[in-house]
């Protein structure tokens, strides 16, 4: 079983060492402690989206004059 250090302050982990070990910034923690994305459930790993994320069959959006004059306002530069 492999043992861990992490640092209390900055979170990092380290491998276990005598002279690390000897610090009081660093407390003995667990594999899976250290790193728990290799211990999550496999049910987690193989997620994927439920719906279709393709861009190809999006519709045109209607132009109307409304939307025309919206855009030569939006578009219009205006005096600071």
């Amino acid at each position: 079983m492999d043992r861990y250090l992490r640092h209390r302050i900055k979170g990092t982990i380290y491998g276990w060492n005598e002279s690390i070990a000897k610090s009081p910034n660093v407390e003995e923690v667990t594999a899976e402690q250290a790193y728990p994305e290799n211990f999550a459930p496999k049910a987690a790993k193989g997620r994927k989206a439920k719906v279709s994320l393709t861009t190809d069959e999006l519709p045109e959006p209607p132009i109307s004059d409304d939307m025309a004059e919206l855009n030569a306002e939006l578009t219009r530069k205006t005096q600071v």
